[in-house]
């Protein structure tokens, strides 16, 4: 198999009506980490799992991360490169899922139960529970998207005033590749 399974002991099975029950089952649900074997967490990544945390091939998280499933699970996909001090964190019973190939820049904070693919998170960004952030788009320094705020499919978002264009081209992944490739080779 392609991953390595990191389980808990079993949750402790509880006898009541089936009302008290279902109140019960988020808290039941057995929790896990599964970290792919081509994925790469450094050895000061916080992964706190009160809930799954799954983890694609070729991501790539830095020191001083945090991720934390605390009421939900949280997916992340393939070849992502998440840096130093990031915050992912599911504070819902609702699943999080981050795509593939995002890049995550240091200080970024991440809410958002849906993030795409290619999209780029620079220094200091965040982006509230509640919001959405489609294919494509780059996250400027700093800003902050609030709950319920949508990011449609290749928008860049940057300045203290929150501009939004579109981007008119698709994104080259080279870069992204490339950093990855490097911090692949530093690790192994």
């Amino acid at each position: 198999r392609n991953q390595r399974y990191l389980r808990p002991a079993a949750c402790i099975a509880l006898y009541a009506s089936p009302q008290a029950l279902l109140l019960l089952l988020p808290l039941c649900e057995p929790m896990s980490k599964i970290i792919d074997k081509k994925a790469v967490v450094a050895r000061r990544a916080k992964l706190k799992a009160k809930c799954d945390i799954e983890i694609g091939a070729g991501t790539f998280i830095h020191n001083d991360c945090q991720i934390l499933a605390l009421k939900g699970p949280i997916y992340i996909g393939s070849e992502n490169l998440i840096e130093e001090q990031v915050v992912i964190v599911n504070n819902t019973t609702t699943p999080m899922i981050i795509g593939d190939h995002n890049y995550i820049e240091v200080g970024a904070r991440i809410e958002s139960l849906k993030i795409g693919n290619r999209n780029k998170f620079e220094c200091k960004s965040s982006v509230a529970a509640g919001a959405e952030v489609g294919d494509d788009c780059i996250i400027g320094a700093a800003v902050e998207i609030c709950s319920g705020d949508v990011v449609e499919d290749n928008f860049i978002i940057f300045g203290s005033k929150q501009e939004r264009r579109m981007i008119k081209s698709k994104r080259n992944l080279s870069d992204i590749k490339a950093a990855l490739a490097a911090l692949k080779g530093m690790a192994g």
